[in-house]
């Protein structure tokens, strides 16, 4: 039975593995089977009935050899999935009992037909033991076919289906070779049928099994991914603050040096004082430089190397005309509007708070060269004062329609969104009505905003 097993999964490629097990029904499945077979047991109690009354009394079964056989093949239904294989055992049994009983008439029922072919079918589709399965059903197999031929030429079962009294018939095969045949292709319809369906059934729940692996690995691998991304945009904004505050803390320690070289009056404190100042603003460099270094050693190869370039001056809203000149040669006019509560402000804006607002500008209009149909946007920039300080604000919108097959992984905006929170501000992403879409970002100026790292 084993190289039969094998042979037939090296010709049927598609069936799954024989080793594979299918995953066990749940409760509420189980429930399920136990109401349907109960239902299916009233309603075959009533179907025997209306046959009961159109059959002769001589030749009818009793009402409780009647329910007897419909329970023992309709009852172990109940169970049909948890112990497939015992309960395709106990309705063949039942079957075969009934069949040379006075009941036989019962086993010829539609509903104790189906009753059978559902033991038959979910056998093959829910057992976890397919060695089990194949060894025991070849088992059942052989018996019927041995009961059938014995009951066909034993018996005088033709005789009571009056297949010999048809003094003309119409066909051109002799009734007694007619009748044997017709019923070996019935039975071989009806096993057939069962075991065939059921082989459908347990592969399709097999490939149902793989798309279920194969969607949760792909969903794994995707927030893998967005962590990864989360990770180098946290890592490369690290590294720009670093950046920022490097250099002006090297400034004053610069001038703090320059300061007690030049210092006249009570020249030993004011140089003890001033070297204080020296010794903390390099202490500040050294520990940003470590925590950096830190930083990059969790990322691993995540992060790009910076080519040891650590002061190479980053870019601010001062550099906005070339940002926009450079979107212009990629084929994206920019508008660009300003209204600042003080006349140049977002010129003079801290360092960090000017580079967060000029990357946000950059991707949200990278956003729109990539994924819109629109050859135009318009970029404004405001700022204010409020209850909680000031304020500033940039809006990216457009007119057009989203591009076919131009879905991104998202990344981008879950940068802007770390900008933002990095600057205690909020940020606004989404359609415009009734096309377009809008980017806006409003940063919290705080004082000495470049100097302070936000977890």
């Amino acid at each position: 039975m084993r190289r039969l097993t094998d042979y037939v999964h090296r010709r049927l490629p598609s069936l799954p593995p024989a080793d594979w097990e299918r995953p066990a029904p749940d409760k509420a499945g189980l429930r399920r089977d136990m109401f349907a077979a109960l239902g299916l047991l009233a309603f075959a109690i009533v179907m025997q009935q209306l046959s009961l009354s159109l059959t002769e009394v001589e030749h009818a079964p009793s009402q409780g050899a009647s329910l007897a056989v419909l329970s023992a093949m309709i009852l172990p239904l109940m169970f049909r999935r948890r112990w497939p294989i015992s309960m395709m055992l106990l309705g063949s049994a039942a079957f075969m009992v009934s069949g040379t009983s006075e009941a036989y008439m019962v086993t010829m029922q539609i509903c104790a037909q189906l009753a059978y072919f559902l033991g038959l079918y979910t056998a093959v589709t829910w057992s976890r033991n397919r060695r089990a399965l194949w060894s025991i059903l070849s088992i059942v197999l052989l018996a019927m076919a041995v009961w059938i031929i014995i009951d066909l030429f034993t018996s005088d079962l033709m005789k009571s289906m009056d297949v010999s009294m048809v003094d003309n018939p119409a066909g051109d095969i002799p009734a007694d070779i007619a009748f044997p045949l017709y019923t070996f292709l019935i039975n071989l319809l009806f096993f057939g049928g069962s075991i065939f369906l059921g082989l459908v059934s347990w592969s399709n729940a097999y490939a149902n099994e793989l798309v279920k692996t194969q969607a949760q690995r792909i969903a794994d691998q995707s927030q893998q991914l967005a962590d990864r991304a989360v990770n180098e945009e946290r890592l490369r904004i690290a590294r720009e603050l670093h950046d920022v505050i490097a250099h002006h803390i090297a400034s004053v320690g610069v001038q703090a040096g320059a300061a007690r070289m030049v210092q006249r009056r009570d020249p030993e404190k004011a140089a003890e004082l001033m070297k204080g100042i020296e010794d903390s603003a390099r202490s500040a460099v050294g520990e940003t430089r470590a925590l950096l270094g830190v930083l990059r050693e969790s990322g691993g190869d995540m992060l790009p190397d910076s080519g040891g370039d650590a002061r190479r001056p980053e870019p601010s809203m001062k550099q906005l005309p070339t940002l926009l000149a450079e979107n212009r040669a990629q084929g994206l006019a920019v508008e660009l509007s300003r209204a600042e509560h003080t006349p140049g402000y977002l010129d003079s804006l801290p360092a960090g708070v000017s580079l967060a607002l000029y990357r946000i500008c950059g991707e949200a209009l990278a956003n729109v060269r990539r994924h819109s149909t629109a050859r135009r946007a318009t970029l404004s920039l405001r700022s204010g004062v409020d209850e909680q300080g000031p304020w500033v604000e940039a809006e990216i919108t457009d007119e057009g329609t989203t591009l076919p097959d131009s879905s991104g992984s998202g990344f981008g905006l879950r940068g802007i969104r770390e900008r933002a929170n990095l600057h205690h501000g909020l940020v606004e992403i989404g359609p415009r009505v009734p096309h377009g879409w809008r980017t806006r970002a409003r940063l919290r100026v705080v004082a000495g905003a470049e100097t302070t790292l936000v977890p």
